[in-house]
């Protein structure tokens, strides 16, 4: 095995290799191993229901934008069903098909993190998710953010949100989908934050930057996070703020995430 590797090296068939390997683990035929700390993130999602209940308003749905194998998704179902929440609905959005071509763009290999909307089924069930807590929108983003999709699920109000589609543009058109319906209290997850705001390129810490200056009626508060590279706000909805106050709150608020 050790001779395998610089074999296909020299024959230039590494980049082939790897799409085999993705394909074969997003068919559950490898061994999957999940980015998300099962544990840490429980235990944060449990405490931003915990935060929201404390405001006295009801629970929206879920929205998860990156489903892969749906670990965090599986996380947050059990984390609603503990604190009392059965009413509110999970939806996960993901092409099933992993990181598009554009993805080599950003530092992401396409075909990455990719699973089979059978794989990813069959391991909530394991997980204890029930079929009717799974419901999802299979298909680019592009395709698939849209007014008509809003309308077929009868989205009105979302309270909790995972950003974990990695990429800059993916994060910022999942947040622009998301701005009629969060509530006036969410929390919002992002996965990616760290991957690439490390490296000074561009990711999840720009979309949600320009998130805030498009839709001014939000202001954000950092909270404990799961993992280093992630970040969780909660998302306040009220009245438009002057433009200099918003822009002291905004690098207060990315400041303090830096250090949380």
């Amino acid at each position: 095995m050790q001779y395998v590797s610089p074999l296909l090296q020299a024959l230039r068939l590494q980049r082939y290799a790897r799409q085999i390997r993705h394909r074969l683990r997003a068919w559950g035929l490898l061994a999957w191993v999940s980015q998300v700390p099962e544990g840490d993130f429980f235990q944060c999602a449990l405490n931003a229901i915990n935060i929201l209940k404390e405001s006295d308003q009801e629970i929206g749905d879920y929205l998860e934008f990156g489903v892969s194998r749906g670990t965090s998704y599986a996380c947050v179902y059990h984390a609603l069903r503990q604190t009392g929440v059965n009413d509110a609905r999970l939806i996960g959005f993901d092409s099933f098909e992993g990181f598009p071509k554009e993805a080599a763009y950003q530092g992401w290999e396409p075909g990455g993190s990719a699973s089979t909307l059978t794989a990813t089924t069959r391991y909530l069930r394991k997980k204890g998710v029930p079929p009717h807590a799974m419901n999802f929108v299979k298909g680019w983003y592009k395709d698939s953010l849209t007014l008509e999709t809003k309308a077929r699920l009868s989205l009105s109000k979302t309270s909790l949100v995972m950003i974990d589609c990695d990429l800059y543009a993916s994060s910022r058109d999942a947040l622009s989908f998301c701005a009629p319906l969060l509530a006036d209290k969410a929390v919002i997850f992002f996965d990616d934050w760290g991957w690439r705001a490390d490296l000074g390129e561009i990711g999840q810490k720009e979309a949600f930057e320009e998130f805030l200056a498009e839709f001014p009626e939000f202001s954000a508060e950092p909270l404990p996070s799961y993992l280093a590279q992630a970040r969780v706000f909660l998302v306040t909805r009220g009245g438009p703020r002057p433009k200099a106050k918003r822009a002291a709150m905004l690098s207060a608020a990315l400041l303090c995430a830096s250090i949380v």
